[in-house]
């Protein structure tokens, strides 16, 4: 049982919503009033806005210390950025959650009791039940998706480079035309580009291909940005497929239909280049689907309700888990509506940050007195990379396209490393990054 003298919060998941919840209760652990105990079955907590710089980042000579070299500019060791908030780390994968007892069930530990739970899970890639693609696609979720792909790029430019592939290409094709797959096909371009200039691949032998299932791009972009992002990726070489769907995936082809129509809709008024058609057979070298994600499959083990389709915990405002007291879901792991757009919150970093805030308040309300916290709906900055110095940046009224939209970034990188970790460590864990990244350029 939780202990009734200091109360005891757990946070599942140290992801941007659980480490906001961690650090917004740091100075009620100082005080004693509450244990704060954040369990993650990672070391180390990724900063995904820069994921694919480390799956396209350039080493002229690549070796075992790679790897690592590329990994540092993204990840921060968990128990490290815990430590100056009071909060202790534990690794482990969760297995359960025991309400009657309030323990959270762990493989291969002792049980964790709380008095204040938070399910800060985080989000793996969903594929919508797509024949083939979960066993032949790669993905970009994980520090080790994105070293995973790099290595198999890079395997693929040493035999050409030798001579040793039969094809003699490499033809890349990315599934989704979110944020993720933008960023990376056209920092991917970069990279290519880069191992063109020292001579290690010839022009005619890589392709890079792009499908989405909307009309346009980057869909949470005004119509006349995702045009601007279409014709930079088209600027780059990058074949874009826009009203078109993956419908199959074996190990040698992808089978590309064009989007079922919506009502009163015909195929005619379809972007798509082979509506007419029917279906478009691709014959890719390497894979990657970024065209989804959905609520954590551990969350499924909690004896709680998820949504259907995301796989996600319905919450309110005060991010409270249904007939739960005292268990709040967050960030990748919660399905809040908002009542303005009746859409869903949007899966970002920023929000789940948020969330974390909103909770951690409520959870002081409730130890030291006071009212329930409940989230605003505020409307957050979009940045999106578009490779090299380049990016679109919406900030309110003011968008920055180009040079100025990537610096904004970069002083975004900052400002969250800042949040996270000393000043001295943040700008040194900033400028690696900086410095590695952009070795593309």
């Amino acid at each position: 049982m939780p202990s009734t003298s200091t109360p005891s919060v757990v946070i599942l998941g140290a992801g941007f919503g659980g480490a906001a919840a961690a650090r917004s209760l740091a100075r009620l652990a100082a005080a004693g009033a509450c244990k704060v105990t954040v369990i993650d079955r990672n070391e180390s907590h990724l900063f995904t806005p820069l994921l694919y710089e480390a799956a396209t980042g350039f080493v002229a000579h690549e070796n075992l210390g790679s790897s690592k070299l590329l990994a540092a500019g993204v990840t921060v060791r968990t128990a490290d950025m815990l430590a100056p908030w009071n909060a202790d780390f534990l690794l482990g994968d969760v297995e359960g959650i025991d309400w009657d007892s309030r323990r959270v069930m762990l493989r291969n530990t002792e049980p964790v009791a709380f008095d204040h739970l938070v399910i800060a899970l985080g989000a793996e890639t969903n594929f919508f039940g797509i024949s083939g693609l979960k066993e032949n696609a790669y993905t970009l979720k994980s520090i080790r998706d994105a070293d995973r792909l790099r290595q198999r790029v890079h395997d693929t430019l040493h035999k050409l480079e030798k001579g040793k592939d039969a094809d003699g290409k490499l033809n890349v094709l990315i599934g989704g035309g979110g944020a993720t797959g933008v960023e990376l096909a056209a920092e991917l371009t970069f990279f290519l580009r880069r191992h063109l200039m020292k001579g290690h691949l010839k022009a005619s032998e890589f392709s890079i291909s792009l499908v989405e299932a909307q009309s346009r791009l980057l869909a949470m972009l005004p119509p006349e940005l995702s045009a601007h992002a279409l014709e930079r990726l088209r600027s780059l070489g990058v074949k874009v497929y826009l009203d078109s769907a993956v419908k199959e995936m074996t190990m040698n082809e992808v089978t590309l239909v064009p989007r079922a129509c919506k009502p009163g809709e015909t195929v005619d008024q379809l972007v798509c280049d082979f509506r007419h058609e029917g279906r478009k057979i691709m014959n890719p070298d390497l894979v990657v689907w970024t065209g989804g994600i959905r609520g954590s499959s551990a969350l499924e083990k909690l004896g709680v309700t998820v949504d259907p389709r995301g796989k996600r915990i319905e919450v309110g405002p005060t991010f409270e888990v249904p007939g739960r007291k005292d268990a709040y879901a967050i960030g990748d792991s919660a399905l809040l509506m908002n009542p303005k757009t009746k859409q869903p919150v949007a899966w970002l970093a920023q929000a789940a940050m948020k969330h974390g805030q909103v909770v951690a308040a409520t959870i002081e309300a409730r130890i030291s007195g006071g009212k329930d916290a409940a989230y605003d709906f505020p409307s957050f900055p979009v940045i999106v990379p578009l490779g090299g110095k380049y990016a679109i940046a919406i900030v309110g009224k003011v968008t920055l396209v180009g040079f100025w939209g990537w610096m904004l970034k970069e002083a975004a990188n900052l400002r969250y490393f800042l949040s996270v970790l000393p000043p001295v460590s943040a700008v040194r864990k900033w400028w690696h990054g900086a410095w590695m990244y952009t070795r593309n350029d």
